[in-house]
C-alpha cells in the first residue's frame, strides 16, 4: 500500500513539473513588429517563380516622401490589392503608388501586405 501511494505522489509530481516547464517554455509568443512604408516604386526585380501564379517572389524598392528610400522583400502569399481586386508582383509596375506594411524577418523588411494606390 505504501508503494502505491508513492507511487501515485511521484507520479503527481511529475505530472505538476512537467506542466509548469511546458507552460514555462511555451510563454507569449513574439511577433515581429510591424512597420508602415508608403511611397513610390522605384524598381522591381522578380527573382524566381514557380509554376503556379502568385508564386513569384523578388523586391521592391520604394522612394517614401521624407526621401529616403526602403527595400521590402516580396514573398510568395503576400496579399498585394489594387482596390477590391488581388494583383500579383508581376502586375505591379515602376512609378505606382503604394502603401505596405512590412516585418523584419532575418535581417530584412518583409512585405506582409501592400495595397497600391491611385494618387500619392
Amino acid at each position: 500500500m505504501k508503494r502505491i501511494k508513492a507511487a501515485a505522489r511521484l507520479l503527481l509530481c511529475m505530472t505538476l513539473v512537467i506542466g509548469a516547464v511546458s507552460l514555462g517554455i511555451a510563454g507569449e509568443q513574439r511577433t515581429a513588429p510591424i512597420t508602415q512604408y508608403q511611397g513610390q516604386i522605384r524598381s522591381i526585380r522578380i527573382d524566381r517563380c514557380g509554376l503556379q501564379p502568385g508564386t513569384c517572389e523578388g523586391t521592391i524598392v520604394l522612394a517614401q516622401s521624407n526621401g529616403s528610400q526602403a527595400t521590402l522583400a516580396i514573398k510568395p502569399g503576400t496579399w498585394i490589392r489594387r482596390g477590391d481586386q488581388l494583383v500579383l508582383i508581376e502586375e505591379l509596375k515602376v512609378g505606382n503608388y503604394v502603401q505596405a506594411r512590412a516585418a523584419k524577418i532575418a535581417g530584412s523588411d518583409q512585405a506582409t501586405n501592400i495595397d497600391v494606390l491611385t494618387t500619392p
